[in-house]
């Protein structure tokens, strides 16, 4: 695969950088000063909407990184062969830092499901806690990720992706500490940087890969599936090992430091990039809340909320509901992590197939179905047909990158890519949120798992039918007037 970091129609010259000076500002970042200060009353909305998850603390942990990345910033060479083996070497170390970033995304939220039933047993948890921690990180996200297109719109996308990696690293660390207080304090932590990175991945690809969406966006998915997949699999083994669950989660401050130590060696390459962006840079702040008038946004925003609930009670619950069914807490991740391993590889085809079909609508169906299929399974069998639930539902969580290769499609340029994100994943979240709250407490209720497990059906069966709509030619882009057109902009893979 050939790495393009060029844009089309970017100017070789020197260009009038237009915004804050300093910052590693991505092309769709930068404002006119028209819209700047709509932008910022419509950001300042989004960070009331944040709540206290966004703090001064955020701000100066982004500034302070910004510093340490500008440090040792090498200089451009004359020679026009060397100058195309440092742009060849930049864009693959973006990519690098882009593949290590997603791999950090599910690796805490992926190891909590198997760890919840040790985790009740040595902290003492009570059925509230119990019942909130598979729904805290879904929370989290929908009122942390406005935050993240604000913050980036100052800062720009790089480093506040880089200060979301710092804020997971301490999260995941306080995680380690063995009380309610440490477990739900650095859950928070690190459901804040997740979520901001959740935002800024697909911003980032637009921007550094405008011409492989597809392929970028499933290299990216497929290691979240991967990360998904060793943590699930690996978490009680690892729990013993260690001594206890919070040790067991204290384990993934380590890849997170490491996520960060390579996303930030990539600065000075991202920086010279941005520079070469004037054409792009030219695209005017998209606010979200005019967005709240797209059809597209919304069905965009229903299709990630249907795909996000579905994840999360996979990832939350199916443990629980097997290990309640006779299985081991041991071997109920195992299932898991099948799930997961199965999703690892369609994670990559389904985004490069997805974008380069004309229309979306018949893969976004199919993945309902089978996806409804799976969990149909669990409600048949769930102990002997077990890893063909797994199967059938690792297949079905396709639609997860199939989503997130719309919003890159469908936002028809970096603002309008990072507008849409922000929106779909800020709102989509909090109607994902219902699902991990619903299945638990019916499940403990009913002191069964049929009913939930039936809606989940219908669940994934509404997700089908919201993504093929989304999924059609006829919706446009944000970048069309109006945020809809009649013909669908060309398709970047």
């Amino acid at each position: 695969m050939t790495i393009s970091l060029d844009r089309p129609g970017a100017s070789r010259g020197k260009h009038r950088r237009t915004g804050r000076t300093g910052h590693d500002g991505p092309a769709e970042l930068v404002e006119s000063p028209e819209t700047e200060t709509t932008g910022a009353l419509d950001s300042a909305g989004a960070l009331k909407s944040a709540g206290t998850l966004e703090t001064a603390g955020t701000l100066k942990t982004t500034t302070a990184l910004e510093t340490i990345e500008r440090l040792g910033e090498p200089t451009e060479p004359a020679d026009p062969e060397e100058r195309d083996q440092q742009h060849l070497a930049g864009g693959a170390l973006i990519l690098a830092g882009i593949i290590l970033v997603a791999a950090n995304l599910r690796l805490g939220v992926s190891s909590t499901g198997p760890l919840l039933d040790q985790l009740r047993d040595r902290l003492h948890l009570g059925a509230g806690v119990v019942t909130l921690l598979p729904t805290l990180w879904v929370v989290i996200f929908a009122f942390a990720g406005p935050a993240g297109s604000w913050l980036a719109r100052r800062h720009g996308a790089g480093s506040v992706l880089a200060a979301s990696l710092a804020v997971l690293v301490a999260g995941s660390a306080v995680r380690g500490i063995p009380d309610v207080p440490g477990l739900l304090g650095g859950s928070v932590l690190a459901g804040v940087g997740i979520a901001l990175g959740n935002v800024l991945l697909p911003v980032v690809v637009r921007t550094y890969f405008p011409h492989r969406i597809g392929a970028i966006t499933g290299i990216y998915s497929t290691m979240i599936a991967l990360g998904s997949t060793v943590a699930a699999g690996i978490a009680v083994p690892l729990s013993d090992t260690l001594g206890g669950p919070s040790r067991g989660l204290e384990f993934w401050t380590i890849p997170a430091l490491a996520g960060l130590a390579l996303w930030m060696a990539s600065h000075p390459h991202r920086r010279r990039h941005d520079r070469t962006a004037a054409t792009a840079a030219q695209a005017p702040h998209i606010p979200l809340k005019s967005l709240a008038k797209s059809k597209l946004a919304w069905a965009m925003t229903v299709a990630f909320g249907l795909q996000s609930m579905s994840g999360y009670v996979v990832m939350g619950w199916i443990p629980t509901v097997l290990h309640d069914h006779g299985m081991s807490s041991a071997a109920a991740g195992t299932v898991l992590s099948v799930t997961f391993a199965v999703n690892a590889p369609l994670s990559f085809i389904v985004p490069l197939t997805a974008a380069r079909l004309p229309s979306q609508r018949l893969l976004a169906m199919a993945l309902g179905v089978v996806f409804a299929l799976g969990f149909g399974t669990l409600i048949v069998a769930p102990a002997s047909l077990a890893y063909l639930a797994a199967v059938l539902i690792g297949i079905g969580m396709a639609a997860f990158p199939l989503v997130l290769t719309m919003i890159g499609l469908r936002g028809g340029s970096p603002a309008g890519t990072a507008a849409l994100s922000a929106f779909s994943q800020s709102a989509g979240y909090l109607i994902a949120a219902m699902g991990p709250i619903m299945f638990g407490l019916l499940g403990h209720a009913l002191h069964s798992w049929t009913v939930p497990l039936a809606i989940m059906v219908v669940v994934v069966l509404a997700q089908g039918v919201v993504a093929a709509y989304v999924g059609s030619p006829k919706r446009g882009t944000l970048a069309a007037p109006g945020g809809e057109s009649d013909s669908m902009a060309p398709a970047a893979n």
